[in-house]
């Protein structure tokens, strides 16, 4: 009985650890004279705009991201803008990595990147304005996929102690018929 509740809880906390998301804020206009406009959910669309931009601006935005739930995963970023030649990349307490680069407007991207649970990413994206609005797409959920290694660990865990238990037991009973 003692075994079937270890082994419940075991799977109940790998069950538990699995249950990870990412959440990315509303963007910020790091370069360029404009705001957002307009944020349309679930899909995750901005829409920055209004007359405060000019055609071939050069404009940066900045996003914060985070993964709670999982210890690392696997992000891929659905991307998309009617930006020209626009790029995202992360940074990650000041080292930057380029996911993506020179995309035409209005292109879907996908971007995988493996992130730490905890750490706070920053993307940012760089373009030119072809007119005086533009938008940028995230898809919504953004899909992680964790590494199967904690659920590895708790089963191989489980079973390990399992088949201690059987040796320490069949042990014993060898002991006893050799006394006898």
């Amino acid at each position: 009985m003692k075994k079937l509740l270890l082994g419940a809880v075991l799977m109940l906390a790998s069950f538990t650890a699995s249950a990870g998301t990412v959440t990315i804020t509303n963007p910020t206009v790091i370069q360029g004279s404009g705001f957002i406009t307009e944020v349309s959910t679930p899909t995750g669309e901005y829409i920055f705009g209004g007359d405060f931009f000019e055609a071939s601006e050069t404009v940066e935005l900045s996003w914060n991201s985070q993964l709670t739930g999982f210890a690392q995963g696997l992000v891929n970023f659905s991307v998309s803008s009617s930006l020209d030649n626009w790029s995202l990349s992360v940074l990650d307490g000041g080292v930057k990595k380029l996911l993506t680069g020179n995309n035409a407007a209005n292109t879907a991207v996908f971007a995988p990147f493996t992130k730490n649970g905890g750490t706070i990413y920053n993307l940012i994206m760089t373009g030119t304005t072809a007119i005086s609005s533009f938008s940028v797409g995230f898809s919504y959920p953004v899909e992680v996929t964790q590494t199967p290694l904690p659920a590895a660990v708790w089963l191989f865990g489980s079973v390990l102690l399992g088949g201690l238990a059987l040796r320490r037991r069949s042990k014993n009973a060898n002991m006893q018929a050799v006394v006898a």
